[in-house]
């Protein structure tokens, strides 16, 4: 009988101990990286988090903007821009000075459309996303504003690993891409990461 109490104790304080590191586990998911199976997750929470950083840090943005009549981009300050801006770039450093996201935006004279591409940073600086966002008139599938949102991920080979597209009009309803003319065809290339995207653009 007291071997089987013995037992059955051992077997209570090893299922509290399972549990109480479950609590733990639990408690500190959001600070530990997710396992390779989850690294999707990871990197739309990651991608979340430097979206919620940019709204509440465009006073900290670094601009620079590459004019028609120059070869290098040029640092903007306090909201100067020249009237011969051909791209805007807005920069986005982290607390650590680090470089997490970077988002250009070609300039358009006729005004029916406004495009963005961003660029999105790791820790180590590779490329774990990228984003195009549009937004136009003309049309043809809505009266107003078509936006379309074009999202990619990549994991360390910078390999895709998933993609998302999404396009609708201005009350957020889905429209279909067959019945729309789109009035713009910018190339754009995904860099792998931000060495190459700054030497690339000459920033």
């Amino acid at each position: 009988m007291r071997k089987r109490i013995y037992i059955l104790t051992i077997l209570v304080g090893l299922l509290s101990a399972c549990n109480s590191t479950d609590d733990k586990t639990n408690t500190s998911s959001t600070s530990r990286l997710l396992p390779e199976p989850d690294i999707l997750e990871r990197l739309k929470y990651q991608k979340t988090n430097i979206d919620a950083l940019f709204n509440h840090s465009k006073d900290k943005l670094i601009v620079f903007a590459k004019l028609m009549d120059k070869d290098e981009p040029v640092q903007i300050k306090n909201g100067n821009f020249p009237d011969n801006v051909e791209t805007t770039f807005n920069i986005l450093k982290d607390s650590l000075g680090n470089i997490v996201t970077i988002s250009e935006f070609p300039f358009n004279k006729s005004g029916d459309w406004n495009i963005i591409f961003t660029h999105y940073f790791d820790k180590d600086g590779k490329t774990f996303a990228f984003e195009r966002q549009t937004n136009f008139f003309n049309s043809i599938c809505t009266d107003g504003v078509a936006y379309e949102t074009r999202t990619e991920f990549y994991n360390s080979d910078f390999q895709i690993i998933d993609k998302t597209y999404r396009l609708v009009d201005e009350k957020n309803c889905m429209i279909q891409k067959d019945s729309c003319q789109f009035p713009y065809d910018n190339e754009y290339k995904v860099l792998a990461d931000i060495d190459i995207y700054l030497r690339t653009n000459k920033i």
